[in-house]
């Protein structure tokens, strides 16, 4: 319990600063719709397999998108990530690089309530050798608590035009973003279904820069207006997941050779053929959120100066002078469902499509067009996720070496709308390419006798967003995740006191 008030003591700490998570996360321009760029809202396990969750299912990984997989768990999980990425914007005139990077998650998920597993009821008799002197449980319960972003924005852009009047120049900048600080409960409501509920307060700032330059006869007369929003708000998605585990079976031919004497003592090769029946584990997740329709409140402080010399301590004129003008926007509704086959406990493939009604949203926050939101994400791993319990010493050492293989794609439609210079409205689309290895590192409970994982996941992603057509913008990015995650196993006791 005093691990976990301290880690909820570092979480408030680390939510003082929620601009500085965001403000180095996006230099898109495309970030100027609405309230940013929005986060995809998994780890570095999640990314790599094109950020599917609704099929994910493990022990020792938590899936933030659906709360209902987290009932899984079965010891403690801390999981924390940083991200880097380098990109391109392009038009069919000019490029412009930009370099990002800034943390991506903090989590810590642990077991709740848990209900002892009697000893009669174990099939795996090995099992309860090990643990013959140790209390066994199985979950029914389990919470995550952590901090991620929720949504960036980082853009700025100039332009001049002269006039009668002089030259004209207007320089645009908007940044800031938000944050999601989240408590996410699942429950074990059966063997096979669990249902979960995530409650997070989103909270951040959006600042509005602009400024107007007339020059003229050697001055340069300025119109500067600076619009600050300060948001704030709760959200509740809410998941189900279900699950199936099932084998198939089939035979194999095998030829044995041994060599026997007969009754003179002459040795003789003996050929036998064996129809040995093999049986391959199977595993079925099925899973679904929804995500309801979140108020978020504003203050919003504004200042707009008329300046006769904006490079020299001239006099200003206020025109606009603001503070703490109170409002409300709202998050859209939005669903998501998906699944995964996991074959031999070492193949998985998972399928996932989410969609967000950013074209009902109620009272926007910004002049801004929307679409509904779209997302079709698939994901292929080799070794998912092993049975760690039931490996013998043998076999967990000839796994330490090993490493967990992902790849993923997702395509999604962002649902913010942007005019080109032909006068055509159409959404923003966006696909991306990722891959990821995880660098597992196993080691025994000295009490309940476990195996304990923790992974380091390593993650690639190649996103494309935009084209050049009709004066647009095309993006380019090369994102890297770290993530870590460390697994351990708190509050065992011992049968005899």
């Amino acid at each position: 319990m005093i691990k976990i008030i301290k880690f909820v003591f570092l979480l408030i700490l680390l939510s003082q600063a929620p601009i500085a998570f965001a403000q180095n996360n996006t230099h898109s321009p495309y970030s100027a719709r609405g309230i940013g760029e929005i986060d995809q809202f998994s780890s570095a396990y999640n990314r790599s397999l094109g950020s599917v969750f609704n099929g994910i299912r493990s022990t020792r990984f938590i899936s933030y998108s659906n709360p209902a997989s987290i009932a899984a768990l079965k010891q403690v999980v801390f999981d924390f990530g940083f991200h880097a990425e380098k990109g391109q914007s392009s038009t069919t005139t000019a490029d412009r690089t930009f370099n990002n990077g800034n943390f991506s998650y903090i989590v810590l998920g642990f077991p709740v309530w848990r209900k002892e597993i009697l000893l009669d009821t174990f099939k795996n008799k090995n099992l309860i050798k090990k643990t013959n002197l140790i209390k066994t449980y199985k979950t029914i319960w389990s919470s995550a608590i952590g901090l991620t972003p929720f949504s960036s924005i980082g853009t700025s852009y100039f332009k001049s035009v002269d006039t009668t009047y002089g030259t004209i120049t207007n320089f645009y900048s908007k940044t800031g973003g938000l944050s999601r600080l989240f408590l996410m409960n699942g429950v074990n409501v059966s063997k096979n279904i669990s249902l979960g509920l995530n409650a997070s307060y989103v909270f951040g700032q959006v600042r509005n820069d602009q400024v107007f330059f007339i020059q003229d006869t050697g001055v340069s007369r300025a119109l500067y207006d600076q619009s600050i929003y300060q948001l704030r708000g709760f959200k509740f998605d809410l998941g189900i997941q279900t699950q199936h585990k099932d084998t198939f079976s089939y035979k194999r031919l095998e030829i044995r050779r041994d060599t026997v004497k007969d009754v003179n003592g002459i040795k003789k090769i003996k050929i036998d053929s064996i129809r040995r029946i093999i049986r391959v584990p199977l595993k079925f997740v099925f899973g679904g959120t929804i995500n309801n329709s979140a108020r978020l409140n504003y203050d919003l402080s504004r200042l707009a100066l008329n300046k006769s010399n904006y490079y020299s301590i001239g006099s200003s004129d206020t025109v606009i002078h603001q503070t703490d003008q109170r409002g409300k926007t709202y998050l859209p509704t939005g669903f998501s469902a998906g699944f995964s086959f996991t074959y031999n406990n070492r193949w998985m493939l998972a399928f996932d499509y989410s969609s967000t009604l950013w074209a009902k949203q109620k009272l926007p926050l910004f002049n801004d067009l929307y679409t509904n939101a779209s997302q079709l994400s698939v994901g292929l791993a080799y070794k998912p996720d092993m049975d760690l319990e039931n490996m013998s010493k043998k076999t967990g050492d000839r796994y330490k070496s090993n490493i967990e293989y992902r790849l993923g794609f997702r395509q999604n439609n962002t649902g913010y709308n942007f005019k080109d210079n032909a006068g055509i409205i159409s959404p923003l689309k966006e696909y991306g390419i990722s891959f990821g290895i995880g660098i597992p590192k196993l080691r025994r409970d000295p009490y309940t006798r476990l195996i304990l994982k923790s992974m380091i996941n390593l993650t690639g992603e190649y996103i494309h967003r935009g084209t050049t057509k009709n004066g647009m913008i095309e993006e380019d990015l090369i994102r890297l995740t770290i993530g870590v995650s460390l697994g351990d196993i708190w509050f065992t006791k011992r049968k005899f006191n």
